[in-house]
Parts: C-alpha cells; structure tokens; sequence
C-alpha cells in the first residue's frame, strides 16, 4: 500500500483551499433590502422661466402653469408644500436662480426638496403641447402630483 507523499498531501490542501474560494467567491451574498422611494419630499418648488416681453403663446403657457397649480393645489400651496414661481429670465435679479436651474427662455422646472438636498427635474415636455391648455393642464397637475408623493421623474 502507498502512502501518500508529502506533496500529495500539500496539493490535496492547496486544491481544498482553492475549491472552497471559488465556491465562496460564486455565491451571493445576502442582498441588503432594496429601499423604496424616500417618501414625500420637504417641499416642491414649481418654477416657471420666461423672457420680458414674451408673445402671446408663450405668456398664455406660464398662465396656463400657474392657474393649474392654483385651481388643483391650493391646499398644498397654503400649507408651504408646494411653491410657485413666475420669474422673468431677463431679470438681472434673477441671474443666480436661472442659473441654478440652468434655465433658457420659457422653461419650467420641477424641484423636489429634501432636507439639504434638491432633485431639480425639466419639464421639457410641455413645448409639443404649449398650444393645447387642456394638455399642458394635464401635464402640469401630473407631474406636480408625482413629484408631490416622491416619486422622481
């Protein structure tokens, strides 16, 4: 009978260690619980861009903006959840928000605010529908509505 060598035994250890790793290195680990939506924000800022001497169409869009949130979100807007700015781009006091908003004539921003933090969301998607009040209403009130229960857009 043969009795295993010295070496035999060294690599039976290192192909034991070296199984074991690989194994060990193939499983998962325990997956850390998925987080769901932080929840209502602090605040939501609605903030709607435009130039001094706007046309017609343009100035009919920030109406438009502005009566949705005031006929669909008084509540919200009394109670400091929700805010609503009209701000003329052209300004020079307005210089420092247009630039945090990165803003260009006739733009509308979404702000969700939490704490110290700020998710700041365009709103792009009003210019194909700017003629039709009933589908900017719509987007405006949804959007408000989403950004209102924390879900990021």
């Amino acid at each position: 009978m043969n009795m295993p060598s010295k070496a035999n035994g060294t690599y039976l250890l290192l192909f034991s260690i070296l199984v074991i790793g690989l194994l060990s290195a193939c499983t998962s680990p325990v997956a850390e619980p998925i987080e769901g939506p932080p929840g209502p924000p602090d605040r939501v800022d609605v903030v709607y861009f435009h130039v001094g001497e706007a046309c017609a169409c343009m100035d009919s869009m920030g109406d438009c903006i502005q009566s949705t949130l005031f006929l669909n979100f008084q509540d919200e807007l009394a109670s400091g959840m929700l805010t609503f700015q009209r701000l003329r781009l052209d300004d020079t006091n307005n210089a420092d928000i247009a630039a945090k908003y990165n803003a260009t004539p006739v733009s509308l921003f979404i702000s969700i605010v939490r704490g110290d933090t700020e998710h700041i969301i365009a709103v792009p998607e009003m210019w194909p529908i700017r003629y039709e009040s009933d589908a900017l209403e719509e987007l405006v009130k949804s959007k408000i509505r989403q950004s209102l229960e924390g879900n990021e857009q």
